[in-house]
């Protein structure tokens, strides 16, 4: 599953004919909020994790980022959906919803899995696939908030950024 809601001043051939908008949407720049958001459902598993990556990337260089906003949004994620990957699902079986929205000057992505949630003590083992311990330490490094609800039901990260670039952007 894939939505994707681009900017208000993206043309969407939303309007009934050039400069006339339809009813209940305002021109763009008529003190609207800029919004845009992104959303995939996909196996959890490392090939398909990276590819969820990848099209985060698309959809983040659509938006008014700097090189640096773009990297932190991107190696975060790429962090919980890793986890999701490497520990959601002991079967192997399992899936990984991947949200990103942008609402004015705050981008926020959202990583959930129904997988066995995050355990209160985790042990360290040689048979996990990753090198662990360090990923949601450098999550809530590199984001402005970061949210984990984790439980038997599954587990739910949530990341919010406010770069510099959208606040600018939000000036001009």
């Amino acid at each position: 599953m894939h939505r994707h809601t681009p900017e208000p001043e993206v043309d969407t051939a939303e309007t009934a004919d050039a400069g006339t908008t339809l009813p209940g949407r305002l021109p763009p720049g008529a003190g609207t909020v800029a919004t845009s958001t992104f959303e995939e459902l996909s196996p959890a598993l490392p090939n398909d994790v990276a590819d969820l990556r990848r099209k985060l990337v698309r959809w983040l260089s659509e938006l008014p980022l700097d090189p640096e906003s773009t990297h932190d949004i991107t190696l975060a994620t790429y962090e919980a959906l890793a986890n999701v990957a490497a520990h959601a699902y002991p079967d192997g079986r399992g899936w990984a919803r991947l949200q990103a929205t942008r609402v004015g000057d705050a981008v926020t992505v959202t990583v959930t899995d129904t997988g066995c949630g995050i355990p209160a003590t985790r042990p360290r083992s040689a048979a996990l696939r990753t090198s662990g311990g360090r990923g949601l330490l450098l999550i809530d490094k590199v984001t402005d908030q970061s949210e984990i609800d984790t439980g038997e039901q599954g587990t739910r990260v949530r990341m919010t950024w406010r770069p510099a670039a959208l606040r600018d952007a939000g000036a001009a």
